[in-house]
């Protein structure tokens, strides 16, 4: 594994309520045990001390396992234990000495710790007296068979270290059988996704072949035109539908195509205001998600009505959200009517993409309203 997906690991580790659930269980019931069988009057930072080593743990164990500086999503075993036994004794070391450095026994705390012996009695009898004692006070500073800084127990070094290798074993291995499940649900979606949008393509020239058909009685010349721009459109689907995530800016385009020809079909009766800001045209989207809309739109709404009507394409921010809509002046909306294959394809798709995502399809007369509502990853 690279550095590159290990930092994402590492920050997913650490924000798994789960682990953290863990760690504190863990680490209580080590504070309960020194408590009720340990020396009695352990200060704050002692009772601490679990909680650090366990945190470390979570964090560092598993990074020797990770490390690989390729694809692979862990080191072998040999150069794992290697890798891990070096890592983690510099970690251990490092961070003991800095607990112990920092603790009381590292400050020099005044006066012996509970279970210490105290100053000793030294006999101070005069000839002709009753003996009288007299405490001796032990010289100042750290006695030369005794440094105040030492570091803690060996045993306490290798246990950590021991723990430290199985665990971040362990816990490299789930991490890497859940990041191969996130790839392959990830090539699941994508496939499921882009099956759909091939279902969806040829659906967009069927109904422009439907349009050229009622157009060629009435027009041959327009309709003369329209194959030469159906061929365009044909031309812009092959590639727009290639992309996993298009610019919008391509997706109008296509839309503007197709509205050319039902332009040409519909003549007056079809009237496009456009309510699109200059940032629009760099949001990233699957491809054809603004295509169905108009397309469901002129179908059912515009081209039934006699009189036409208007039909209105807008992008436009609610808070951190985006709004994708197109609304249309004509047939209003029939309750409990089916939806046609392009919304529910368009419905399917976009449960795929992001599942935070909405779709709504509602009148407010005199409009029809059909809108896709999402919050992007980075602000737009």
């Amino acid at each position: 594994m690279r550095q590159e997906l290990i930092t994402p690991s590492l920050f997913r580790r650490l924000g798994d309520r789960a682990n953290l659930s863990v760690l504190f269980l863990v680490g209580g019931m080590f504070c309960l045990f020194r408590t009720g069988f340990g020396p009695p009057g352990l200060g704050l930072a002692e009772l601490l001390v679990p909680f650090i080593l366990l945190l470390a743990h979570l964090a560092l164990a598993p990074l020797p396992w990770q490390w690989t500086g390729d694809e692979a999503p862990m080191a072998g075993l040999g150069r794992g234990i290697l890798q891990a036994l070096v890592f983690n004794l510099a970690w251990v070391l490092l961070l003991l000495a800095a607990l112990h450095l920092t603790g009381p026994e590292g400050r020099g705390g005044p006066g012996p710790r509970p279970g210490q012996p105290g100053p000793r009695m030294e006999d101070r009898t005069e000839p002709g007296m009753a003996p009288r004692m007299e405490p001796r006070m032990a010289p100042e500073g750290p006695s030369p068979l005794e440094p105040r800084h030492r570091l803690p127990g060996y045993g306490l070094i290798l246990v950590n270290v021991a723990f430290a290798i199985v665990f971040g074993r362990v816990l490299a291995a789930k991490e890497a059988t859940e990041a191969r499940e996130r790839a392959t649900e990830g090539l699941l979606r994508r496939s499921r996704s882009r099956a759909l949008q091939n279902q969806l393509e040829p659906h967009v020239l069927y109904n422009a072949l439907n349009g050229l058909a009622e157009l060629v009685h009435d027009d041959p010349l327009a309709a003369e035109e329209m194959i030469a721009r159906l061929a365009d459109l044909y031309r812009m689907l092959t590639h727009h539908g290639e992309a996993e995530l298009a610019p919008l800016m391509k997706e109008r385009l296509l839309v503007e195509a197709y509205l050319a020809m039902e332009e040409m079909r519909l003549g007056d009766r079809l009237r496009t205001v456009w309510a699109w800001p200059p940032w629009a045209d760099g949001i990233l989207l699957p491809p054809l998600f603004l295509q169905p809309l108009v397309e469901n739109a002129i179908k059912h709404g515009l081209s039934p009505c006699e009189d036409g009507g208007e039909l209105r394409i807008a992008l436009a921010r609610e808070g951190e959200a985006l709004v994708l809509s197109v609304a249309n002046t004509g047939r209003p909306l029939a309750q409990g009517s089916a939806e046609g294959v392009g919304l529910a394809n368009l419905k399917a798709r976009l449960a795929l993409w992001d599942d935070d995502a909405a779709f709504a399809l509602k009148g407010e007369a005199p409009w029809t309203v059909a809108e896709v509502r999402w919050t992007p990853a980075v602000p737009a």
